[in-house]
Formats: C-alpha cells, structure tokens, sequence
C-alpha cells in the first residue's frame, strides 16, 4: 500500500487553465446571479420613485398647541 498522493495538475498547461477557471468561473456566477436579482426588480418599475418613497418619507405634522381629548379609562 502506497501512501503517495498524485498530483491533479500535471502539466504547465493544466495550471494556466485552472488558474483562469478558478478567476473567471466565480465572476461569471456572481454576474448571472447580478443579472437574475435586477431583472426581478424590474417588473415593478411601473410604480414611480415617488410612490415608492412616499409612504415612507410621508410626516405628519400637528400643532402642539392644539388641545387634546384626554384618554378615557374605559373599563
């Protein structure tokens, strides 16, 4: 029984090639996932940027000096 390990990359050529595969295979992953995630977004571009902004930018502004109705202790 052997206890020697074999290389996988055998050849310069082989290191060239994993090298760019290793570099370019996750770049290509993250470009489809980028893709995939903004073309999901897109079906709801219908709505303007002030609606989707308005519910959240909306203020509500009182007067303080208004009088207010005391709460009721219901019971």
């Amino acid at each position: 029984m052997s206890n020697e390990h074999g290389n996988l990359i055998k050849s310069p050529k082989q290191l060239i090639i994993m090298v760019f595969v290793s570099f370019f295979v996750p770049l290509i992953i993250i470009l489809l996932l980028m893709v995939f995630v903004n073309n999901g977004k897109r079906a709801d571009s219908a709505a303007s940027a002030d609606q989707i902004i308005k519910p959240v930018a909306q203020l509500n502004f009182k007067d303080a000096s208004e009088p207010t109705a005391p709460a009721s202790n219901a019971k």
